[in-house]
């Protein structure tokens, strides 16, 4: 009997435990109503048009401030121009809260929804406080999330508590879409200043020179 009831707690036990194990990993995709990898004619008059910027150092996003519902200060999506024209690769949002105890709670609230960060990606001296974490969604998806804190006066940093959620994978597809594209512009060029400019041989005899080798 006891024999019994062993085997019947392995069992219970070994159940659970694949149960858990293959329970699918939760990955963080929406904030403030906005979801990467949405193109942004999906959210209407939400999305400022009007405010578009091309990101410095890289000229495949562009930038706009998003409308953001109550609790949260301000946000602003980034989206690709080249791969997918329009899709949403990155929200980065501002709570109102802007205090410590606020982004600790907080914290705390991301820890037990999607497990400990990555990563620590803040200053050591903690006036930048911001931890990261990396989700692998698929072989061609990865999400990566930073949440910060900053009460310091470097413009660099956004004040008080701010998310950046990215969608990394299509960030990178962005990226090389316009390496690509770039790389065959320069190709078409070349080729352009070959017809504008045909090659003649040299008339002058001291011409030839040049292109032999001196005693």
């Amino acid at each position: 009997m006891r024999r019994f009831w062993c085997f019947l707690v392995l069992c219970l036990w070994t159940t659970g435990y694949a149960s858990a194990s293959e329970a699918p990993r939760v990955i963080p995709r929406e904030i403030a109503g906005y979801r990467l990898g949405t193109n942004i004619s999906t959210y209407g008059n939400r999305i400022a048009v009007e405010s578009v910027y091309t990101m410095r150092l890289r000229p495949y996003l562009q930038e706009t401030i998003a409308r953001v519902p109550e609790g949260f200060n301000s946000g602003y999506v980034v989206y690709g121009t080249c791969e997918a024209p329009g899709t949403i690769v990155r929200i980065k949002v501002k709570y109102d809260n802007d205090s410590r105890s606020f982004f600790d709670r907080l914290l705390e609230e991301f820890k037990k929804q999607y497990g400990a960060p990555s990563q620590y990606v803040g200053d050591p001296f903690q006036a930048y406080v911001a931890w990261k974490w990396t989700f692998d969604a698929s072989k061609d998806e990865v999400i990566t999330m930073i949440l910060s804190h900053y009460d310091g006066d470097d413009e660099e940093h956004t004040q008080g508590n701010a998310l950046k959620l990215t969608l990394k994978s299509a960030m990178d597809r962005e990226s090389r879409c316009y390496e690509a594209q770039q790389a065959r512009e320069r190709t078409r060029e070349r080729r352009e200043v070959r017809k504008t400019r045909p090659l003649e041989l040299p008339k002058d005899s001291e011409a030839w020179r040049r292109y032999v080798p001196g005693p």
